[in-house]
């Protein structure tokens, strides 16, 4: 038999049979495309929980480089699966549809089939008239949901360590240790959260009933020589920055 467009004048039955169609393709492109793209999924996982852990401003930048580029290889290795998908065809969706609702004799294929050898107004009648009895059945057609089989292939659930890791990463890097997604692109001298800073300031004795002399206020950075009482203390404090 060859294809052509539904022969039925029913248009409910032509809207349901699109609807039908639409839903099926997806689902059947679901169920050929998650298991492929999962390994994808998985490494971006991982990439992003460690960049959310903080790991790579902790490494050497010989080490985070390296690290990087294994991330990389494996995000493109794990673009190979994706060669293997193909679209499902119309003759597929359509058996897909009748597999899902149970029917006989092929209902949804007859409304878009035609007879295959010499038409004739008999035979054409008679093909009409098969398509309105086939057309009875197709009342509550419903779409098939996909099946991805992918607990089959990871009986372990060891894909919910990576969302587990994710998840977890994902609030860590609110904290104050928690890294960002640039970390493994950026050299240790660009991550300085902030320059460095440096207080200075005298404590006179308690008895002199002084406030402390800060050494590096603005106020005081005209001010080449600071007189204090004997006993004071000195204290230094440095912020921001590395090494």
């Amino acid at each position: 038999m060859t294809q052509r467009p539904i022969f039925s004048n029913d248009r409910g039955l032509a809207g349901r049979l699109a609807l039908s169609r639409l839903a099926t393709r997806i689902a059947i492109m679901v169920e050929r495309g998650w298991p492929l793209l999962l390994p994808l999924i998985i490494v971006v996982a991982l990439f992003l929980s460690a960049s959310w852990f903080g790991i790579f401003p902790r490494l050497p930048d010989v080490v985070r480089v390296g690290l990087v580029a294994l991330f990389g290889l494996a995000g493109l290795a794990a673009l190979y699966p994706l060669r293997f998908f193909r679209m499902p065809g119309a003759a597929e969706v359509d058996r897909r549809i009748e597999a899902a609702n149970k029917l006989l004799h092929s209902p949804v294929q007859v409304q878009s089939d035609r007879p295959s050898g010499q038409e004739s107004s008999f035979s054409q009648a008679l093909w009409r008239e098969h398509q309105k009895r086939m057309a009875g059945k197709l009342d509550s057609l419903g779409a098939d949901l996909p099946r991805t089989r992918v607990p089959e292939r990871d009986p372990w659930g060891l894909r919910a360590v990576a969302a587990l890791l994710l998840v977890t990463a994902f609030a860590f890097s609110f904290g104050p240790t928690g890294g960002r997604i640039a970390d493994g692109f950026s050299a240790h001298g660009t991550l300085d959260a902030m320059p460095p800073r440096i207080d200075a300031w005298v404590t006179p004795p308690a008895y002199t009933g002084k406030p402390p002399i800060f050494l590096t206020a603005d106020a005081n950075q005209a001010t080449p020589t600071f007189h204090v009482p004997e006993g004071s203390d000195v204290s230094l404090r440095v912020t921001g920055g590395s090494g």
